[in-house]
C-alpha cells in the first residue's frame, strides 16, 4: 500500500490564496494498477470497505479522468452506505463525491484542465477508487499552499456555499450573513468565505464550546441556540435591521423564524 504524494508528480501552476477547510480523512492509495482496470472500495457491514476491481472508466464528452490521490468523506457517503441515498441512475455505484488528484485523460470538447494538472473535483460518485471521471467544469486548480489531502475536502462544501450564498444569495461586502450549524462542514466554509469577501457573520451552534469555535475561525458573533433565542439575538446584534442572507440547513420551523431575521430584501 502506498499513497501518491505531490513530490511524485510534476510541479504545476496553481491558484494563489484560497480558504483551507478542516482536514479531510485521507484514503490510502493501493499500488498503481494496470490501465485495463482500477481498484475500488466497496463499503460493507460489519467489516468496512473491501477491495475489488472494475473497468477503468473512460471520460465522456466534457469530462476528465482523474488519478485519485485523496477523497473526501461526506454525510451522503454514509447515507449511501446505509442504503438511504441511492446514486443517480447514470452515476458510479462506488462511493465518493469529492477527490483530489491528477488529470490523466480528457474527453472530447475539454480544453481545461490540461493533462497532468493537479485538481480537486466534485463528482457524482466513484471517488473511492484509483481513477474517477469528473465533469471538467466541476474541477478546480489546487490553491497555492494547500495540500492534495486538504484540497480533497474543498469541492463539496465550497461549491455548495458559493452557489447558495454568493450566486443565489448575492452576498456582498458590508452585508451580514446568518449561518445556522456553524460548526458543520458547510457552516465552517460559509463563515470563512463570507469573511474573506468582507461580510459580517453571525453563526448559530449547539453549545458554548461550539459557539466559541465559530468565533475562533472568524464569525463576528455566535449564538448558542440551545440557551438563546436566535431571532432575538439577531435583532439585538443588528439593531433590529436584520441580516441580508441566511444559510439554513435545518428547515422546518426555522423557516418562519428565519423570515423574522431577514432585513428588507434579504434572502434565505
Amino acid at each position: 500500500m502506498r499513497r501518491a504524494t505531490r513530490g511524485e508528480w510534476p510541479s504545476l501552476q496553481s491558484l494563489p490564496g484560497g480558504a483551507v477547510p478542516p482536514p479531510c480523512r485521507e484514503l490510502p492509495m493501493p499500488p498503481a494498477p494496470h490501465h485495463a482496470s482500477r481498484r475500488r472500495h466497496r463499503a460493507r457491514r460489519p467489516r468496512g470497505p473491501r477491495r475489488g476491481r472494475r473497468p477503468l472508466p473512460a471520460p465522456r464528452d466534457g469530462e476528465v479522468l482523474i488519478e485519485v490521490a485523496y477523497a473526501g468523506v461526506n454525510r451522503p457517503d454514509c447515507l449511501q452506505r446505509a442504503g438511504a441515498y441511492p446514486p443517480p441512475a447514470d452515476a458510479s455505484p462506488i462511493l465518493g463525491l469529492e477527490v483530489a488528484g491528477r488529470v490523466v485523460a480528457r474527453g472530447t470538447g475539454v480544453a481545461e484542465p490540461a493533462i497532468g494538472s493537479e485538481v480537486c473535483a466534485l463528482v457524482p460518485g466513484g471517488g473511492y477508487a484509483e481513477y474517477c471521471t469528473a465533469p471538467a467544469a466541476w474541477c478546480l486548480p489546487i490553491p497555492g499552499g494547500v495540500s492534495l489531502a486538504d484540497a480533497a475536502g474543498l469541492p463539496e462544501t465550497h461549491f455548495t456555499v458559493w452557489n447558495n450564498v454568493f450566486d443565489r444569495g448575492r452576498l456582498a461586502a458590508g452585508e451580514t450573513l446568518l449561518v445556522h450549524g456553524g460548526t458543520s462542514g458547510i457552516g465552517l466554509t460559509a463563515i470563512q468565505l463570507a469573511k474573506c469577501f468582507g461580510a459580517t457573520v453571525i453563526a448559530t451552534a449547539g453549545s458554548p464550546a461550539k459557539a466559541a469555535f465559530c468565533r475562533g475561525i472568524g464569525a463576528d458573533h455566535a449564538i448558542d441556540y440551545r440557551a438563546q433565542d436566535f431571532v432575538a439575538e439577531v435583532e439585538r446584534i443588528t439593531g433590529k435591521r436584520g441580516v441580508d442572507v441566511i444559510l439554513d440547513m435545518v428547515g422546518g420551523d426555522y423557516i418562519a423564524r428565519n423570515l423574522r431575521c431577514l432585513a428588507l430584501e434579504g434572502a434565505s
